[in-house]
């Protein structure tokens, strides 16, 4: 429910108060030099400013527009730094607000911490080390608990593939002794592999060679199940023939990655087998993926030993609980725990023992970081119970979406389906009810993924579906994640299947899953999406048989448009004109007819074919939508801007005509008149005396040209400035002027036909322009004596 502006400001003022009373009971129970207390006070008040850009606060231009390029000279102010911190994260390069999550008292808690982390940097080393101890020492051992990893260490980590490095350069010290000493020389008896299902993104197990200098010839890809089992899980089978034909010929197996939810659909290989094969091959398991938080589900009290699932895993702590600041964790077996009879029990310490520490698996105490402090923060605000339950809640969300979307016949989900195949298992039963790993990983899903698909018949099977289809899904996704954006999903694609729509809560970073009445909001929108994509599909094929037999209408592929498709307005005998100028008029026209199109409604819209020619798109269809009223409009339309285009063309046509016979007739004429008054006459200084002499009549002379453009007729113009006065005022019962004594029909016919306008392809502003011959005749009138001048009229 959304407060109102008093309501805000009454929680900034109680944010205030609080803050104030904290630093009054830190200054009155804690000694004065304690900067700890005085950083903690700072850094909360920090964050409660931060939050301010989330409730929407304007901030000032100033704050956040200031050149950053040189650093200034004078010093700013804590004041002043925080408010251009503050105007940077608020808005984006264009100066859009951005939106962001509101952060519960655990984030605020965790973002307070690494203020804490960063001033523990500066103590004595002594104290660092004590400290960093400690914070790792308990989150490990809060961790393992939760986890069920009892006899295990942890590494803390940034990027989400450190561990996995770590943990490989580990396995390298422990098949290649010499590896410390020798380097890659010591790699040239047997070359290491590593087995990855292709399933698995290929820029894992690259960047895996990258760090540990290895060719990716040490990779072995694992194909995934055809025939049994999920399409996107390992094939135990051929990893079992791999590993014995790898040792067979002298190659050291040396960890297996496998999927516990893989990247996009979030199923989970059989771990169980696979760590059957990597026991009896002495390989290495680690596993990765959302799912391996069901390991922290069971509320009950785990009695006894229970062995590890993996001999490592990472956790993406901070991704699952919601919390952003928070590190990753790779928890990996202690090389104690395991036993093997045909190894002899050494006095003090291991070889094994020592690998971690070879490898970098051992968190550094003696560095500046705590890494771990934002993580024991963490878990220190929510507790046992609040770990529980947010995972706890990032399962039922997808079960809930899972159990909606399953009853519609033209959704297919391909995630992992909840509760197992017989789907008899809930996320309640298993936190109540003791289960082995195995139905606890296969009666969990940790995201949502489905696509729109076609129809099917019965016993026909769908793998890929159509490239029109990836265009409706993301559609589909797009209009989702503006209708129902309570519900968040992504748009992904898959090699095999296509576009696909993704929820997936493990990955929502605000740490709030969407309640059951959001769920069903989103469930109805769907629906709706769901009517129009199938009444689209089913108009289609209407639309594509009416538009082929229109002669005036073609069809024009959209390969990126998931409407209803686009055609192109073109009159009749255009296909054999190619030319630049015809191209251009015909965008022309089909721009006209798209913008009278969409004064009618707004679904049309004009898109551009791969011939790079305009077309008229049309977008999504409803049930009560008639395709063939929709098609005769636009050839209404089309025809009505046709027509307009060729009323103007012909006007052009006629005003160009007239321009070329009044420019013979001025030249006729001026011939006429040279023979007849002589050539004495047109000698500079003799005609002046001839005109002297024997003056010339008023009658005489050269007769401008007028067009008529409602008789199409050139006249001449001695009635226009004969009769100008009396035409002016002239009365009804008055008495029309006589018929202009030069009467010069337009030659041609006036009236052209569409397709004959656009192959003659002359514009309109081009045709009225005036020959050069017209002007020198014009400039030859005004030398004559005569009164008359040539005029030229124009629409």
């Amino acid at each position: 429910m959304a407060s109102s502006p008093k309501d805000k400001n009454t929680s900034k003022n109680e944010k205030s108060v609080n803050v104030d009373i904290t630093k009054a009971n830190m200054s009155n129970s804690t000694p004065k030099n304690n900067q700890l207390g005085e950083i903690a006070i700072e850094a909360s008040e920090i964050v409660s400013r931060l939050e301010q850009v989330v409730e929407g606060l304007s901030l000032a231009d100033a704050a956040y527009n200031q050149p950053t390029v040189f650093l200034g000279l004078d010093q700013k102010r804590t004041e002043e730094i925080i408010q251009i911190i503050q105007g940077l994260i608020s808005v984006d390069e264009d100066g859009e607000p951005l939106n962001f999550h509101t952060l519960d008292n655990v984030a605020k808690l965790v973002m307070v911490s690494h203020c804490v982390a960063a001033y523990c940097s500066g103590l004595d080393r002594p104290i660092m080390q004590r400290l960093s101890t400690r914070f790792t020492t308990d989150t490990t051992r809060w961790i393992s608990q939760i986890f069920g990893f009892l006899d295990s260490s942890s590494f803390y980590h940034d990027d989400h593939l450190e561990g996995l490095v770590r943990v490989t350069r580990m396995m390298l010290h422990y098949k290649y002794p010499r590896y410390l000493e020798d380097g890659a020389l010591a790699l040239t008896s047997s070359l290491p592999t590593i087995y990855s299902s292709v399933a698995s993104p290929l820029v894992v197990v690259q960047h895996l060679c990258r760090q540990l200098g290895l060719p990716l010839a040490c990779v072995r890809p694992v194909p995934v199940n055809t025939h049994f089992g999920s399409q996107y899980t390992m094939d135990v089978a051929s990893l079992q023939k791999m590993l014995a034909d790898d040792v067979s010929a002298g190659r050291a197996p040396l960890i297996v990655i496998a999927d516990a939810g893989t990247p996009i659909t979030g199923h989970v290989d059989n771990i169980t087998r696979i760590k059957e094969l990597c026991r009896l091959h002495d390989a290495w398991l680690h596993l990765r993926g959302h799912s391996l938080a069901a390991l922290a589900l069971p509320n009950y009290q785990r009695n006894g030993h229970i062995p590890p699932v993996a001999d490592s895993y990472t956790l993406s702590l901070g991704s699952w609980l919601g919390i952003p600041g928070l590190p990753m964790v790779t928890l990996y077996r202690l090389w104690e725990s395991s036993s093997n009879a045909n190894r002899n029990k050494q006095v003090g310490a291991t070889r094994e023992s020592t690998l971690p520490l070879l490898a970098g698996l051992n968190n550094d105490h003696q560095g500046r970081r705590i890494l771990a402090l934002p993580l024991w923060a963490a878990l220190q605000g929510l507790g046992k119970d609040g770990v529980h339950s947010r995972i706890r809640d990032d399962f039922l969300s997808s079960e809930r979406l899972w159990a909606a979307l399953d009853r519609y016949r033209h959704v297919r989900v391909l995630s992992q389906k909840p509760g197992g195949e017989s789907g008899s298992y809930t996320v309640s039963e298993l936190i109540s009810k003791p289960a082995n790993i195995n139905m606890l990983f296969e009666s969990t899903a940790c995201c949502v993924v489905f696509q729109f698909t076609p129809e099917l018949s019965e016993g026909e099977t769908l793998t890929k579906v159509p490239p029109y289809y990836d265009k409706l899904n993301s559609w589909l996704g797009q209009i989702l994640q503006l209708d129902a954006p309570q519900v968040p999903i992504d748009i992904c694609e898959l090699e095999n299947v296509g576009v696909v729509l993704r929820f997936c809560p493990f990955e929502n970073s605000s740490g709030q899953q969407p309640s059951t009445e959001e769920i069903q909001g989103f469930v109805q929108c769907l629906e709706q999406q769901l009517v129009i994509l199938r009444a689209t599909i089913q108009h289609k094929e209407t639309f594509i048989k009416l538009v082929s037999e229109s002669p005036v209408l073609k069809i024009v592929d959209l390969p990126d448009w998931a409407g209803l498709g686009g055609v192109r307005y073109a009159p009749e005998g255009w296909e054999q004109l190619l030319t630049d100028q015809a191209k251009e008029e015909l965008n022309n026209l089909n721009m006209a007819l798209v913008d009278s199109l969409r004064s009618t409604d707004s679904a049309f819209s004009l898109g551009e074919g791969a011939d790079g020619l305009m077309c008229v798109r049309f977008g999504m269809l409803t049930p009560q939508s008639d395709v063939e009223e929709l098609l005769n409009l636009v050839i209404r339309v089309g025809q009505s801007v046709e027509e307009n285009s060729r009323v103007l063309d012909s006007m052009s046509e006629i005003v160009k005509r007239g321009i070329e016979t009044a420019t013979l007739d001025l030249q006729k004429e001026n011939e006429e008149r040279l023979w007849q008054e002589g050539i004495l006459r047109q000698v500079p200084v003799v005609g002046t005396f001839v005109n002297w002499w024997s003056p010339k009549t008023k009658e005489t002379g050269v007769r401008g040209r007028s067009l008529n453009l409602t008789q199409g007729v050139v006249e001449s113009t001695e009635n226009i400035y004969k009769y100008h006065m009396q035409l002016s005022g002239l009365n009804p019962g008055a008495k029309s002027p006589p018929t202009p004594q030069v009467q010069t029909p337009v030659g041609g016919s006036h009236s052209r036909s569409s397709s004959h306008a656009s192959s003659q392809g002359v514009k309109i502003e081009n045709e009225r322009e005036v020959p050069k011959d017209s002007s020198k005749v014009q400039s030859s009138n005004r030398k004559s004596s005569s009164q008359t001048e040539t005029k030229v009229l124009t629409p």
